[in-house]
């Protein structure tokens, strides 16, 4: 049977510090994969010697280590190319690697265009993290929590809420963390407190936003207005919609406290129910398609 390995995230960029939305992501992707025989680093994908299927989701990449070898079988599902990476993704090399596996799933539509331009066959396929399962009851005392928000952008939150707020950032824990079950057990323990403790959740970060929008905590999510091009963070805007902030100039602050007036701070809750079937059904399909002409298929 071939073996399901999962992208983990070591190698010496991340040797000073973890980003726990990748982490995250690899969480999210192992309740829809029937077993997970372990896990590959998404830096040295070209390194891989032992015959394996890897669900390509996430952030490609911050190495020049691309195409994958030849002992990856790639499902590309919720699939991200930074701009950095892209003379390497779409490289002639890359762009013939990805057509041998079209038609390829795109976290977002501005990946879904790039590739586009090049031949490759696409489809929006959203991010694996919005599957995560809705809790079942939201807390009586709930807290807020603002995860990965820059202190200028802190200003368009209102002072009651912010005084109050748990202040988290999960994309740049700085220890020298490169154990990948260390690093997965910090993630869930991270999403068991946004599930159990969170009345609302206001945060610049996409990895922090989809899960708590899939598990049914309320979202405010800011992001810097000087990046309204930012492809990246588009999904974000289909959900539950994004409040650009201020985060350069000397009148920043008094700027974005203006902006809070606009801003709902009780939002509802997001029912996606509909979304994570349809977005469970499409993984799986991606999944089979690989697997063919071999032994294992998602029921």
């Amino acid at each position: 049977m071939t073996r399901i390995c999962l992208l983990e995230y070591t190698g010496e960029v991340f040797e000073r510090f973890a980003n726990l939305g990748d982490d995250i992501q690899t969480l999210a992707v192992s309740h829809l994969v029937p077993q997970v025989d372990g896990y590959v680093s998404r830096e040295a994908l070209d390194a891989v010697e032992q015959p394996c299927t890897v669900p390509l989701n996430g952030f490609f990449m911050n190495s020049a280590h691309w195409p994958p070898s030849p002992a990856v079988r790639p499902v590309f599902f919720a699939f991200h190319v930074t701009p950095q990476a892209q003379p390497v993704i779409c490289s002639p090399a890359g762009i013939a690697y990805l057509k041998q596996w079209q038609p390829i799933g795109c976290r977002d539509r501005g990946t879904q265009a790039l590739l586009a331009e090049h031949g490759v066959q696409t489809y929006y396929s959203r991010c694996v993290t919005l599957t995560l399962p809705r809790r079942t009851t939201a807390p009586s005392k709930g807290q807020v929590f603002m995860v990965g928000v820059s202190p200028t952008a802190r200003y368009a939150v209102p002072a009651a809420l912010r005084k109050r707020a748990i202040v988290v950032d999960q994309a740049k824990v700085r220890l020298p963390i490169t154990d990948t079950a260390l690093k997965q057990a910090m993630a869930a323990e991270l999403l068991k407190q946004y599930r159990e403790r969170a009345s609302l959740v206001i945060t610049s970060k996409i990895h922090c936003a989809m899960p708590c929008i899939a598990m049914g905590i309320p979202v405010v999510f800011l992001y810097d207005d000087a990046r309204r091009d930012d492809y990246r963070v588009k999904l974000i805007d289909d959900l539950v919609g994004i409040h650009y902030v201020h985060e350069h100039g000397w009148l920043a602050r008094l700027r974005n406290k203006r902006l809070a007036r606009e801003i709902d701070w009780a939002p509802a809750p997001l029912d996606i129910e509909e979304l994570k079937v349809e977005i469970s059904e499409s993984f799986r399909a991606a999944f089979n398609r690989v697997h063919e002409a071999l032994d294992v298929v998602i029921d």
